[in-house]
């Protein structure tokens, strides 16, 4: 049996750039050293300090961005 559970997406950025410009690096240190304790054991995606989804599996994540078009700017983290 197969829980359907809802996994939080946060609502995309007006806008965005790539995951590894320099001012996204920048903001993307700051929210992990603020919120990375919120998410252990979990993969996380962010794009310029903004959360945009976590999930324990690399795999389920990957497809919640790729459903989302937005692999091209997230930036995929683990925090196990």
């Amino acid at each position: 049996m197969q829980l359907n559970i809802p996994k939080p997406v946060v609502k995309p950025p007006k806008s965005f750039t790539k995951a590894t410009s320099a001012k996204g690096v920048r903001k993307n240190l700051e929210w992990l050293q603020n919120h990375k304790h919120e998410y252990p054991g979990q993969w996380i995606t962010l794009n310029e300090g903004t959360f945009l989804a976590a999930h324990t599996s690399f795999l389920e994540l990957y497809k919640q961005m790729e459903r989302a078009d937005l692999l091209k700017v997230a930036l995929f983290i683990s925090l196990k």
